[in-house]
């Protein structure tokens, strides 16, 4: 997963569809373009914890939300994933 990721990062202002950080055990989503946030409201459970733009996320689940959003053509910004 990890070296699948990082083939799906850009730098930041280039484009980029998610900004992934980590907080305290978690992963915070940040979609940075309307169809981003489209695609992830469409595709997280209506029981998601959202903080603000971004879905809060265990980060036992981010790599297969991740996976999803690589599958469907998103890309995410470099430096600035969940370790």
């Amino acid at each position: 997963m990890e070296v699948s990721l990082f083939k799906h990062t850009v730098a930041p202002g280039q484009g980029v569809g998610f900004l992934a950080t980590s907080e305290a055990g978690f992963a915070l989503l940040e979609p940075l373009k309307p169809l981003a946030q489209a695609w992830l409201r469409a595709n997280v459970s209506n029981e998601a914890t959202w903080n603000g733009d971004s879905v809060v996320i265990e980060m036992r689940y981010f790599p297969a939300l991740a996976d999803a959003i690589i599958a469907a053509g998103f890309s995410f910004e470099r430096n600035a994933l969940p370790n």
